[in-house]
């Protein structure tokens, strides 16, 4: 729903000139993910759950060309293909073993999520409980 790091740096190689602006060799660039995927005119409602807006009528997935999590372009993630299956490979193994809900009584968890700084900006869900039962 959010990229898991939502700034990324990139650092230039030479002089460069973008839509008019000077920036010099080895000058920091901080790509916004969290703008894109945020931005309300590309996804209304973006703080809300909603996958189905990436299925077409017959409920067939449909790739949105602003879904960025690995970033894009020469810059984009190395591991992209090796986390996409893996995720997937996980989600799969997880859903046909257990059936997931929340406990009685227990809040919702939080769509917004909280920053921490290990190393580079990652956005982190805060705490929630879940149930896992054992699917029979």
């Amino acid at each position: 729903m959010k990229p898991i790091v939502p700034l990324v740096i990139h650092g230039m190689s030479r002089d460069t000139i973008l839509n008019g602006y000077n920036i010099p060799q080895e000058a920091a660039i901080m790509v916004n993910l969290w703008s894109v995927h945020m931005d309300p005119q590309l996804f209304p409602e973006p703080n809300k759950f909603q996958p189905e807006r990436f299925l077409d009528l017959d409920g067939n997935f449909v790739k949105h060309e602003a879904i960025i999590p690995f970033s894009t372009g020469h810059r984009v993630c190395l591991g992209e293909h090796l986390a996409k299956m893996e995720l997937f490979m996980l989600f799969v193994s997880l859903m046909q073993r257990f059936t997931f809900h929340l406990p009685e009584g227990a809040p919702e968890p939080s769509m917004l999520g909280t920053l921490r700084l290990p190393i580079a900006p990652i956005n982190a869900p805060f705490p929630f409980e879940l149930c896992a039962v054992p699917r029979g």
